[in-house]
Order: structure tokens, then sequence, then C-alpha cells
């Protein structure tokens, strides 16, 4: 592959910023929820119900090759509401999110080196594509939040791709968008379960974004073909590919 490289895809949420930015903005909306509910609820109670709701959910949606995202966080939210044993109502969701994104507004920034990476991967006239599961309205909205288009020569999003992460279809669109082959692309991302095991499948070459502090990922599970600990180290990798 060396000299071949083409195109640099980037996963968004957990990648280019830390969902730590916005866990503020999560816990609030959803104290909030609940007390729509009548339920008066601490913190702590509230982060581990969340988790664990998302965590039963998303088992549940990561083996389909499609779905809305809006439905998988509509039923962790309503996973929530059932820890707590009250009723979800239909209004509940679309009232959340309106007042999630307020606070996203408010919270978001992207990692402190993601912009001025894309700049030096822009200026060695490398392809940028943002590939996100995240519907395609939530994506453009976020997109012109974090002033993130001008570095990107396309989004797709998996609601417009009709494939989820890490479902190889997605990728495969990339590619065309990209105008390259897969064996010219690397895909950037932070999950091993969505963006390493996806772009495996796809026949990409897949790195890894490990922010946490800790060793690593599991020895025992999917490889991905390069780890980076910072968004700015893509750079090196990609200068060995060129």
């Amino acid at each position: 592959m060396a000299g071949l490289l083409k195109a640099v895809f980037f996963d968004f949420g957990g990648t280019l910023f830390d969902y730590q930015v916005v866990a503020r903005a999560d816990l609030e909306t959803q104290i909030d929820a609940l007390g729509w509910a009548g339920v008066q609820a601490d913190e702590e109670a509230v982060k581990k119900a969340s988790k664990e709701a998302m965590r039963r959910v998303f088992q549940r949606y990561l083996p389909q090759p499609f779905y809305l995202h809006g439905d998988l966080f509509r039923d962790a939210l309503a996973g929530l509401f059932d820890s707590f044993a009250v009723p979800f109502r239909p209004n509940y969701y679309d009232r959340y999110r309106s007042v999630l994104m307020s606070r996203y507004a408010r919270d978001l920034r992207l990692r402190d080196d993601a912009i001025d990476t894309l700049r030096k991967l822009g200026e060695a006239e490398l392809v940028l594509g943002l590939v996100s599961n995240i519907d395609e309205n939530q994506l453009a909205f976020l997109v012109e939040l974090t002033g993130l288009a001008p570095h990107f020569a396309f989004t797709l999003s998996s609601e417009r791709a009709r494939s989820c992460k890490p479902d190889p279809g997605i990728f495969e669109q990339a590619v065309r968008l990209a105008r390259c082959r897969v064996d010219q692309s690397l895909f950037v991302g932070d999950t091993v379960a969505q963006d390493v095991v996806g772009a495996n499948r796809a026949g990409m070459a897949s790195v890894l974004l490990w922010h946490r502090n800790d060793p690593g990922p599991p020895e025992n599970g999917p490889k991905p073909r390069h780890k980076i600990r910072r968004i700015s180290e893509i750079l090196e990798i990609v200068a060995d590919y060129r």
C-alpha cells in the first residue's frame, strides 16, 4: 500500500470529540426528562441506570446492518424510565432531543489537535471523509456547530448510507465517494466493535484511537492495523504510507 494512500475517513463521536465533554449535558437532560414524569433521582442513580440501559440497547442493535440511531437512543431513554418504574410517553423523546442539542451547543468542542490535523491532511491532498453512525439531521447540526465542513470532502451518515458500522456497506460507500480503492484508505475511529471490526471487514486499514488511561483494548479481540493515543498521531501513519 506504500505510496497509494488516497483517503482518510474519520468517525465523529468519540473520535473527533470526546464524549466526556458532553457528559454533563447528557446527565442534566436525563434528569430533566425523568422530572417530566415526576421522578426526582440523584445523579449517581441516573448515571448507573442510563449506562445499563444503553448497554442493553446497544447490544440489541449492534448486529443489525441498518437502523436509525434516533430509535436506539429513544429505546435507551425508555429503558432509563423503566429503571425508575415510570411510563415513557411518546412525546418525551423529541422534547429530550431538543433540550439535549441546545446543551450540546453550549458544551461541545473538538479534541485540541483535531482541526490542525485535518488541515495538515488536507494540505497533503488526501480526500477526507466523515463517516458516522449518526442520523442525517443530527450529524448536519453537529458538523455545523463544530465548523468541520470545510475540512471534509464529504460527510456520510448511517441514515444516508442505509448501513450502520460495523456493516461493511457504509465503508464501501465512503470509498466510492472518495473515488479510491479500499486498499488506498484508512479509517480512524474510537471503537473496536464498530470502527475496527467494520473497517477490517471491508478490507480497509483500521486505526483505533485509544484515548483511555489504560494499556489498550483486549489482546484477544479484533485487532486494528494501527493504534494511536492522539488524533495528531495519524500524521505519522500517513507519512509511512506515502
